[in-house]
């Protein structure tokens, strides 16, 4: 027969005493006070505490289940920074060492006031540019130059392309006083403007024709003393005159300019037949023309057989010739620099 172990009383019903069981302590409140016993408990809802966690009291150390112990305070943090690797924040009050600028942080601060200071310079030297009167250079000079001879006999006027009276010289050869004689040509009236064709003759137009000929004024004068009629025309040629190269030569009169008449004037009856010695000069890229004869219209005769008359005659429209390549041709004074100060 086998025997049963005894199984001994526990202790709770041996020690257990008939009275009613103690009333619980008393469980703390939310805001500190103690729950008195007498108080009716909260309803419990489900299988939970009727009270948080937070406010019920701790049972002492060794008992109750880990569930019961009240979740710890945890103060609130002001936004900030994350907690450091051992669960702590930094604080806030605590002065914080700023970093030194990294290297290439640094050269880029350098470079960019390197750049701002350069840009500053030029930029000043730019203004001073601007500030100083500009100067032309030789080739810009004689360039300048060049168009305004070229320009004149659109700009100037026609008297003063052909002024009133004109100065010529007579050489001393004709006369005892070796200073020669200074004579003034009156002039008699001014042409319309024409083409090369229709203001000289044939076989000068087409030469003149092939080198560009743009345009041709005219005018007629008389000498000091009457004698003579002169009709002066300026060839206006592209570039230079001396362009046109060598002017035909024909036999006795060389090919020239056509004489221009003028009604109620000693020049009245001055046409091709009357004309009795034709000449040119050159003056920059002006071709001056002459040609002259007799105020009283005889036609053209031999001028071997007056040499005194053929040559005064020769002097007097050459020497207008002359006076009006100067006044067109002579260089203007070379420019500085176009309206700038100290200009």
């Amino acid at each position: 027969m086998v025997k049963q172990p005894e199984i001994p009383a526990g202790p709770a019903a041996q020690d257990e005493p008939a009275d009613a069981a103690p009333d619980p302590p008393a469980s703390p409140l939310p805001n500190g006070s103690a729950r008195s016993p007498s108080e009716p408990s909260a309803p419990i809802l489900g299988n939970g505490p009727a009270w948080p966690a937070a406010w019920t009291a701790a049972p002492p150390a060794g008992q109750g289940p880990p569930s019961a112990t009240p979740f710890p305070y945890l103060p609130v943090r002001p936004p900030g920074p994350p907690p450091d690797g051992d669960g702590r924040y930094p604080d806030h009050d605590r002065t914080q060492t700023a970093r030194p600028a990294r290297p290439a942080r640094l050269w880029l601060v350098t470079a960019a006031a390197l750049l701002g200071g350069a840009g500053l310079i030029f930029s000043l030297i730019g203004v001073a540019r601007q500030a100083l009167p500009r100067r032309f250079t030789a080739a810009q000079q004689q360039q300048i130059m060049s168009w305004q001879v070229a320009s004149r006999w659109r700009t100037w006027s026609a008297g003063k392309i052909f002024p009133a009276a004109v100065g010529y010289q007579l050489p001393w050869s004709l006369f005892s006083d070796r200073s020669g004689l200074t004579m003034s040509a009156r002039r008699v009236g001014i042409a319309r403007q024409t083409g090369c064709s229709a203001a000289v003759d044939p076989a000068l137009a087409r030469v003149l024709g092939k080198r560009g000929c743009e345009a041709v004024l005219r005018a007629t004068y008389t000498d000091a003393t009457e004698s003579f009629v002169v009709t002066v025309a300026v060839v206006v040629m592209p570039g230079t005159a001396a362009a046109a190269g060598r002017l035909p030569a024909g036999h006795g009169l060389a090919p020239g300019v056509r004489p221009v008449p003028f009604r109620g004037t000693l020049a009245a009856r001055f046409g091709s037949r009357q004309r009795q010695l034709s000449g040119a000069v050159r003056a920059g890229p002006y071709l001056i023309l002459y040609t002259a004869g007799y105020a009283d219209g005889r036609q053209r005769e031999r001028v071997s057989s007056n040499p005194y008359a053929g040559s005064e005659m020769k002097d007097v429209g050459s020497g207008i010739a002359h006076s009006l390549g100067r006044a067109l041709g002579t260089p203007p004074p070379a420019p500085r620099c176009p309206g700038a100060p100290g200009c």
